[in-house]
């Protein structure tokens, strides 16, 4: 089914949520706008998004498909009022080439960013960024298509490998990492070519979750009191037929428990409940749709949103913001 076809249909479902009006007043819930400028020009494909702790926010431009292009790749940051006041650029490691994806932003510590590289195994690099003075640090390397990244409470970071389907565990400084879990439900089946993607901790951290690009599922992964993987179970699937989890992207929980997911394909955000039942979608109209949405990140009710607009040569490389029902899920423990 096209996607245009499988956007109708999924329209007329009843238990949809498409907010089509808006108000004089503040923006009410559900209703995605665009915010800040076009970034086509500065960090064309964006990405990755984080935010500190003033609001400012960190897009992270992935131009792999841009007809001309530097070998580098720039982190648009972004103030709260919506203007571009910083532009990071981030040079190549071994590949050559540098096409940024996932982010996180943990005070006292700095800016955390994954380079995808070229998508050959060994390049993929996780690097820290002083936002401040520019300066890069490399963590980790050797993912062949490291993708998004969370951190539990002792400062471990987890980056997922899209074409290997694994989570690495990498130590806070650097020093070690290493396979977290491995799973067939985590590696690439089919096209688009991507597995492991959007990695989301639960409140407590006994669960990780994370999706699966490419056949439209939410795996959960188990921790244990040790702090390894149990067996990774699926928690969501998707249904072609209704565009349900089409293109399961970045993840992000709010704070009752809900999954918010990228799905890049629908042009939506959806929600799963703490069940996994799909219980909202989310798109813009007009000028302000979504155009393949890829990360997300809460600051309070505010939920932004990249827009990779991977398929039209990045013509809508730009954030966009909601408010959502309830606030995000602090990511930092």
């Amino acid at each position: 089914m096209s996607r245009i076809a499988r956007s109708l249909t999924s329209a007329a479902m009843a238990f949809v949520a498409l907010p089509l009006t808006t108000l004089a007043a503040a923006p009410p819930v559900g209703i995605v706008q665009n915010f800040g400028p076009n970034l086509l020009a500065d960090c064309p494909n964006p990405e990755g998004i984080a935010i500190d702790p003033s609001g400012n926010l960190y897009a992270a431009s992935f131009p792999a498909f841009q007809a001309v292009r530097t070998l580098s790749a720039n982190i648009c940051v972004i103030s709260p009022a919506g203007a571009l006041i910083d532009k990071i650029s981030v040079p190549p490691g071994p590949a050559g080439v540098t096409n940024l994806l996932g982010e996180l932003f943990e005070p006292g510590q700095g800016l955390y960013v994954v380079d995808f590289a070229n998508g050959t195994p060994g390049f993929g690099r996780l690097l820290r960024v002083d936002p401040a003075t520019h300066s890069i640090t490399t963590l980790a390397t050797r993912f062949a298509a490291a993708n998004a990244i969370a951190q539990d409470r002792h400062r471990n970071l987890f980056v997922s490998d899209s074409f290997e389907g694994n989570i690495v565990k990498v130590a806070p400084d650097g020093s070690s990492s290493s396979v977290w879990v491995s799973s067939a439900l985590l590696a690439p089946q089919g096209f688009p070519p991507f597995g492991a993607n959007g990695v989301a901790f639960d409140r407590d951290q006994k669960n990780m979750y994370v999706a699966n690009t490419s056949n439209d599922t939410i795996v959960r992964i188990p921790i244990l009191d040790d702090g390894s993987a149990a067996t990774p179970v699926v928690f969501a699937a998707g249904s072609d037929a209704m565009g349900a989890l089409d293109g399961a992207d970045g993840i992000l929980f709010d704070a009752d428990g809900n999954l918010f997911v990228c799905a890049n394909q629908a042009n939506e955000i959806q929600v799963l409940a703490p069940d996994g039942t799909l219980v909202a979608r989310y798109k813009g109209l007009g000028a302000n749709a979504l155009d393949f949405p890829a990360s997300l990140v809460f600051k309070g009710r505010d939920l932004y949103i990249t827009n990779l607009s991977l398929f039209d040569g990045g013509v809508h490389s730009k954030l966009s913001v909601m408010v959502a029902p309830n606030p995000g899920l602090p990511l930092r423990p």
